[in-house]
């Protein structure tokens, strides 16, 4: 079979079409072509090629250059049609970059491309790990980098064949994995990374890229990509996040003068102004078009005079298409056939494939390459290569439609008996119609279990649904509807959802329906179609009967993880509670996990605790939870712990599950971990560390797509910051968390928060309404303990307020009652706090005492320096003034220790009331240090390097290295051997914060 280009009217206008597919070759180094070639001239003029009116872009890429030559790096976008000089100003800037001493690193994108696993980032690092020496590699794949080990020339992790699988997980490390090897390469030397054609690149490429974008001013990193935004295409949405925070560049078409001057070098006889304006207006400037005019005139041999007018007119905007028409009409029949076949097989073709295609010898393609090169339309190479994306867009769009299917489809073929790269026969794949081709379902599905491998959920979906147009038998249809499902579920969950019900539909199978089954409730509940989830789960669940125990527990604890926090929902919790009896449950990861949400609910209604902290310990004690995704159960574990103020069990459980998660490579675990982590440090009142630990499991949770972990740590950062007195801060987290973290989020707590948050700014009213609200989705849920749901404190202190201590005494002494019964310190000195406030007098002062002796030896000491100073209070306003001071001092030491400011000016106020002079807030030392610098201190301490800093916080080394400057200072110190010491708290002898990551 060959394809030959069949005649379409001169009228088409090039522009107004997608740009072909191009598979390229990954890893292969292209020539980069716009108005300059390899040789630095014009594709198709022999004048010499000028930089003409782009003084100001060069100027911007000079400062940029200069920028991160000096460690700042940035992002920049030359943005604009095709043919207006992208291309130009990339070259211009790897020039400029090259004379200032940095690595260039250079690729372009392809549409074919799109759907190689990090086809771009490939072509980018290939080159570099593979020429390097092994030792010049371990350093390049050293630590986080390792990730990328596999995508840029590393041996590939075998794939399996169970269902395709991909998790937030292998994304994300696939993402950290090419940053870190960026990082790593600009160690050396600056780094210039330039991309042309970003329109075309792949998903995975356009992630790493938002995701370097994010962090890349602390590189010395310059990005310069260029990108013509005219066509909607596939990843769009990705392709704007990666460009969101660039410098862009927009360079202005050519003006009549600029386009006068080309015309008086091009043409041989000096054209009149007419003629000029005419280019000028029938190509808009656009310097592409201008030369292909221009060339077009010249070897039609037009006569420059104002009579020509009419001439140019008619090339005019679509000179490409005609100038490569003209070339291909004047050559033998097998040029035209051989530029057919490149344009189908795109870029970086080999000869005997491009003749195969074409039905020629090898000699005659061989032959026709070397005419088609000498024409300026192919590169003479090794592989066939077009000069310009927009000639291989005309020949292309010249073949007709059925005809280029089939073209793609014989390419397939072609390759495929060569045993070819299976991503290059995917690729082709994808544009052929489907056929009963022995090899296109292997190939296809095998492809994308690579990308699974390489973190690509985008890719592997892509031949996917490709496999499905296959004709397919029921089984066969059923796994790759399973496998599409899976990988869909981080990228589109919605269309996950469809696809597994469809599968499941199909499944005869009890036993793999029900895990099928679990995969669908898992979508659904992401893409907030709980009430679906439980629907699903619930007939899993039926449908396996009672002796498949262990299955059967995983499914009725996730169906408990589902129904506890929506009202509509917990009456099903309900009943399954009922049906689990906690003291028949057995080893295995089914049972402890229902051994964990068992606890947890039992916690919630504020009953045994003793009882239902020793079963969480159990659940935990094997540590089968730690592997359990995405960590609901152990979670949920951990807080039974933390409100039963087993703190210590907590913090050693927390530490045991983030090092687990960093083991395996849980970015969802860490996260979570994180999240839950910094809400026990706001209970033990260490809450610089415990912003840290929000602000990194943000960071984590966002860059890994983990959205469950992000109303958690939003909701609890809102707490930490709101006792710090940032009210501003809080606003703002609590603001995120309504518009993007609701879906998924705990409402009761959030709006408890809320409500704090209200009263610190002094609305009482709006308080107490935010506060009753939390209250109603409390007890819609059976949440009764004021450990987990202190509203009715919260409630009391919002009525005081107001003037109501009837309706404070009434709420505060039903809360004492419930923290009695529950008999947790924290929560019970909250409650008696609270009642000592409401009641006022001999009783209330009594009752303040209460709260001081209960957690007199409590870790909680956040509540302790809140119980001293209200106690200290009441004791000066009832004349002990000795006593006021002492208990005052002790809560200000406490309140400054927690970094609770609000509390300690209130300290401070009551000790000047009791005439004492309090001493100042401290502005230097431990207190003075913020949370990022804490954390990082604190691992410097133990003895960690810099890199080894970096990488476990996902930062760059130079951000360490700024960290641990400013603490230096802070500290008074001079270097990292005196940290232990200045960091040693001096109330209580705690370092100055945990591991933040």
């Amino acid at each position: 079979m060959h394809i030959t280009a069949t005649d379409t009217s001169h009228h088409q206008e090039l522009d107004a079409k997608p740009p072909p597919p191009d598979p390229g070759r990954v890893g292969h180094e292209r020539q980069q072509g716009d108005l300059l070639s390899s040789q630095g001239r014009p594709p198709w003029t022999g004048v010499p090629a000028r930089l003409l009116e782009r003084d100001g872009e060069l100027l911007a890429i000079d400062a940029a250059v200069a920028a991160a030559g000096a460690g700042t790096g940035a992002v920049v976008v030359v943005e604009g049609p095709p043919g207006a000089g992208k291309t130009t100003l990339l070259t211009a800037a790897r020039d400029r970059a090259c004379a200032a001493g940095m690595h260039v690193l250079h690729a372009r994108g392809a549409e074919l491309e799109r759907e190689f696993s990090f086809g771009v980032a490939r072509q980018l690092f290939e080159p570099v790990v593979l020429r390097a020496a092994p030792s010049a590699r371990d350093e390049l794949l050293a630590g986080a980098a390792a990730a990328a080990g596999p995508l840029v020339g590393a041996a590939r992790p075998p794939s399996h064949d169970c269902d395709c699988a991909i998790t937030a997980d292998a994304l994300f490390h696939a993402l950290h994995g090419l940053y870190r090897l960026t990082a790593n390469v600009a160690v050396a030397q600056p780094l210039l990374v330039a991309i042309d054609d970003l329109q075309w690149c792949d998903a995975g490429s356009l992630r790493w890229l938002a995701y370097l974008g994010r962090r890349v001013a602390d590189l010395s990193v310059l990005v310069v990509v260029g990108v013509h935004v005219e066509h909607p295409g596939a990843h769009d949405e990705l392709l704007a996040e990666a460009i969101a925070d660039a410098h862009v560049l927009r360079p202005a078409p050519l003006g009549g003068a600029s386009v006068a001057l080309l015309a008086r070098d091009a043409l041989a006889a000096d054209p009149c102004d007419e003629l000029c304006a005419t280019c000028h207006a029938a190509t808009g400037g656009n310097p592409l078009l201008v030369h292909a005019l221009l060339q077009a005139l010249a070897e039609e041999g037009v006569v420059p005079g104002a009579d020509e007018a009419a001439r140019v007119r008619e090339i005019g905007s679509h000179a490409v298409l005609r100038l490569v028409r003209l070339r291909l009409a004047r050559l033998a029949p097998e040029a035209s056939k051989l530029a057919s076949a490149v344009a189908i097989l795109g870029d970086g073709a080999c000869v005997e494939h491009a003749a195969a295609l074409a039905g020629l010898t090898h000699g005659e393609a061989a032959a026709a390459a070397t005419t088609l090169g000498q024409a300026g339309l192919l590169a003479l190479e090794s592989a066939l290569s077009f000069a310009h994306p927009l000639e291989r867009a005309a020949i292309y769009e010249a073949v007709a439609p059925l005809e280029r299917e089939a073209a793609h489809a014989h390419a397939a073929r072609i390759l495929a008996s060569e045993h070819g790269c299976v991503e290059l026969i995917a690729a082709q794949l994808l544009y052929a119609p489907s056929h009963h081709e022995p090899f296109a379902l292997s190939v296809l599905r095998d492809t994308a279990r690579a990308a699974c491998s390489d973190g690509a959920a985008d890719t592997a979906a892509a031949y996917l649904r490709r496999a499905l147009r296959e004709p397919l038998q029921t089984g066969t249809r059923v796994d790759v509807l399973v496998e599409l499902g899976m990988v869909e579920k981080l990228v589109d969950p919605s269309a996950a959802v469809e696809h597994l019900r469809e599968a499941l539909a199909l499944l005869e199978d009890d036993r793999r329906g029900a895990r099928v089954g679990r995969q669908l409730a898992q979508t659904m509940f992401l893409a907030g179609r709980s009430e679906e989830a439980v629907r699903v789960l619930e007939r899993a669940i039926a449908a396996l009967g009672p002796d498949r125990g262990e299955l059967r527990s995983r499914l009725r604890a996730d169906l408990l993880g589902v129904t506890l926090l929506g009202p509509e929902l917990y009456p099903i919790a309900e009943r399954q509670l009922r049906a689990i009896d906690p003291t028949r449950l057995e080893d295995g990861l089914g049972e402890r996990m229902l051994l964990a949400m068992t606890a947890y609910c039992d916690a919630r209604r504020g009953r045994g605790r003793d009882a239902s902290a020793d079963r969480a310990e159990l659940a935990l004690a094997d540590g089968a939870l730690l592997d359990e995704e995405p960590g609901t159960a152990f979670s949920y574990a951990c807080r039974v712990l933390v409100v039963a103020d087993r703190f210590a069990a907590a913090a050693a459980a927390y530490e045991r599950g983030l090092d687990r998660a960093r083991a395996r490579g849980s970015i969802t675990s860490f996260a979570i971990g994180l999240a839950f982590r910094g809400g026990l440090a706001i209970h033990r009142g260490a809450l610089a560390d415990a912003e840290a630990d929000e602000r990194a499991a943000l960071d984590a949770a966002r860059a890994g797509g983990v959205a469950a972990a992000l109303p958690f740590s939003l909701t609890y950062l809102a707490l930490a910051l709101l006792e710090q007195g940032r009210l501003d801060g809080a606003a703002e987290m609590l603001e995120q968390f309504a518009q993007d973290a609701h879906a998924f989020g705990d409402m009761p707590f959030f709006l408890l928060v809320s409500g704090q948050l209200r009263r610190a700014r002094c609305d009482a009213r709006g308080a107490l309404e935010t506060t009753l609200e939390a209250a109603d989705g409390y007890a819609a849920t059976g949440q009764r303990n004021p450990a987990l749901a202190a509203w009715r404190s919260e409630a009391a202190l919002a009525q005081l307020d107001l003037g109501d201590r009837d309706a404070a005494r009434e709420l505060a002494a039903e809360e004492v009652r419930l923290a009695r019964a529950w008999g947790a310190p924290r929560p019970l000195c909250r409650a008696l706090r609270v009642a000592g406030l409401a009641e006022g007098g001999e009783r209330g002062l009594a009752l303040l005492r209460e709260a001081l002796a209960v957690v007199a030896g409590s870790a909680a000491r956040l509540e302790r320096a809140k119980a001293l100073v209200e106690l200290g209070a009441a004791v000066r306003r009832g004349g002990g003034r000795s006593e006021a001071r002492t208990l005052l001092r002790g809560g200000l030491d406490l309140a400054d220790a927690c970094g609770a400011r609000p509390l300690a000016e209130r300290a401070r106020s009551e000790l000047r009331a009791a005439g004492s002079r309090p001493r100042h807030a401290r502005v230097s030392g431990v207190q003075a240090l913020t949370p990022s610098e804490r954390r990082v201190a604190a691992m410097a301490a133990e003895g960690r390097t810099n890199p080894a800093i970096a990488r476990a916080l996902f930062v760059t080394a130079k951000t360490v290295e700024a960290h641990l400057s400013s603490t230096y200072r802070k500290l008074d110190i001079s270097s990292r051997m005196q940290l232990p010491k200045a960091l040693t708290h001096p109330a209580d002898g705690r370092r100055g914060a945990p591991e933040g990551a």
